[in-house]
C-alpha cells in the first residue's frame, strides 16, 4: 500500500469527523455521550492508522522513536 496516500486519506478522514464534531458543538447540538463516542471513534482511527503506517515502515519508526528520545533526554534537566 502506498503510504503517503494512505496518510493522506487518513487526515482527510480525520479532518472531516473534526469538522463534524465542532459543527456540532457549534450547533449545541450534540450531548456529551454523542462527543465522548465521537473522541473515542476519532481516537481508534487514529491509533489503526499510525499502526498501519509503522506496520508498512518499521525502520522509520523506530529512527523516530529514537530521535525523539534523544531529543527528550537532551531537554530534560539533569541533576
Amino acid at each position: 500500500m502506498d503510504a503517503p496516500r494512505t496518510r493522506e486519506d487518513v487526515q482527510e478522514n480525520l479532518q472531516s469527523i473534526t469538522d463534524q464534531i465542532q459543527e456540532g458543538i457549534r450547533k449545541g447540538s450534540y450531548s456529551l455521550s454523542q462527543l465522548q463516542q465521537a473522541l473515542s471513534d476519532l481516537t481508534k482511527q487514529a491509533a489503526d492508522s499510525a499502526d498501519q503506517l509503522v506496520h508498512e515502515n518499521p525502520w522509520s519508526a523506530i529512527g523516530v522513536g529514537v530521535a525523539l528520545g534523544l531529543l527528550l533526554g537532551y531537554m530534560l534537566p539533569r541533576k
